[in-house]
């Protein structure tokens, strides 16, 4: 006991200078310090960097960034920044760069002005505030809705609710992302969300009740697989065991029956799909499938059938996937034709009780030319 307590006593006075600086330690923000913008110029060289890019869809996306850039830098709150330092530039990676349409994102992040006991002078601190201007970020939308879990395990085209927006113009739309707002501007008159139709819900349906069939033929096979090794062993046990062993082949009897009977009403309600795509009519299957998820269902996987809006009636969630048609690919077309804009913040909920440095970030948000943005893509 004497020797684990002048541990603990010897363990205290090493530590009790790191305590005592610590405690010392002062850090106060500089709210009228003249800050500075920093700019990077140097965009081609750097997407040449990654030797992905055509020599044309380098300049096309570099003139782009350094348009939207230059639009970010004349903000009247980066242009000349007090309190803070901003920071602008570009950032890729060689995933985005090769996808079929090419991602890249431009970054502003603001940083307080502090001055730091530890240290002489004005610094800039680590923690501040970032607007996200993404381009072509389509992938952003993979992760939406209640449906997206099974697309992509099914490998069926993603669709989710489609977002109430919360502000539109001609230049923007914008809805709300994980309780902050979200803006996109596109370069093209072609809408980026496109309503799911009927057909193409009903054939979901179909696909996840063939991906259930076959989940249960595997259980069926594994429990039967099972069955055996168990019988096999069941030949040199005692007494006791073979008891055991007996009790659990019946309990895997009654879940290879559970299984086949999973089985047989999901091969019914594909034949029932299958069926009722046959029946309706062209205009029935192309119109938009919009679900009332207030209505209660008994029918579990196929719920979204009971709560099917009649065609024509506007009610209820409209179901909505990205337009397949949205990106113009052709060889002369723009590679930049999407930006999605949102801003971070160290500490949640700052939009609500925002300080100079976090308002800096809203304005800039809020207020940027977005119809200059709009036509850096063109």
């Amino acid at each position: 006991m004497k020797a684990f307590l002048k541990k603990i006593f010897f363990l205290e006075i090493v530590l009790l200078p790191c305590i005592l600086l610590t405690a010392q330690v002062r850090i106060h923000y500089v709210p009228d310090a003249s800050g500075k913008l920093l700019r990077k110029n140097n965009t081609v060289q750097f997407l040449n960097s990654f030797k992905i890019l055509s020599a044309a869809k380098v300049s096309s996306m570099a003139n782009m960034a350094d348009k939207v850039m230059d639009i970010i830098c004349q903000s009247a709150r980066l242009n000349t920044p007090v309190g803070y330092n901003a920071k602008v530039n570009v950032g890729a990676s060689d995933i985005g760069l090769k996808e079929k349409e090419p991602r890249l994102k431009i970054y502003c992040y603001l940083r307080y002005l502090v001055t730091d006991s530890r240290y002489t002078g004005i610094k800039e601190s680590m923690d501040g505030a970032d607007l996200y201007l993404n381009i072509n970020a389509f992938g952003f939308f993979h992760q939406m809705g209640n449906y997206w879990q099974t697309c992509d395990k099914l490998k069926f085209p993603l669709f989710f609710e489609e977002p109430p927006l919360t502000d539109s113009t001609d230049d923007y739309i914008e809805f709300q992302y994980k309780g902050d707002p979200l803006r996109i501007v596109m370069a093209g008159t072609k809408p980026l969300l496109v309503p799911l139709t009927r057909k193409e819900l009903i054939q979901f349906l179909i696909v996840s009740q063939e991906d259930a069939v076959k989940n249960d033929n595997d259980a069926v096979k594994s429990t039967l697989e099972g069955k055996e090794i168990i019988k096999k062993m069941m030949v040199s046990e005692n007494e006791s065991d073979k008891a055991y062993a007996a009790s659990s082949l019946k309990r895997m009897d009654y879940n290879i029956e559970q299984f086949q009977k999973n089985r047989m009403r999901s091969e019914e309600e594909i034949a029932d799909c299958k069926a009722l795509l046959n029946s309706i009519s062209p205009q029935d299957a192309s119109a938009p499938a919009r679900l009332d998820y207030n209505k209660k269902s008994t029918l579990g996987a196929m719920a979204s059938l009971d709560r099917l809006v009649p065609v024509g009636r506007r009610e209820g969630t409209l179901l909505v996937k990205l337009n397949p048609a949205f990106y113009n690919h052709s060889p002369n077309a723009p590679v930049a034709q999407m930006i999605i804009l949102y801003y971070a913040w160290a500490k949640a909920g700052f939009a609500k009780a925002p300080d100079y440095l976090q308002q800096a970030i809203l304005d800039v948000f809020n207020h940027i030319d977005y119809h200059q943005l709009k036509k850096s893509m063109q």
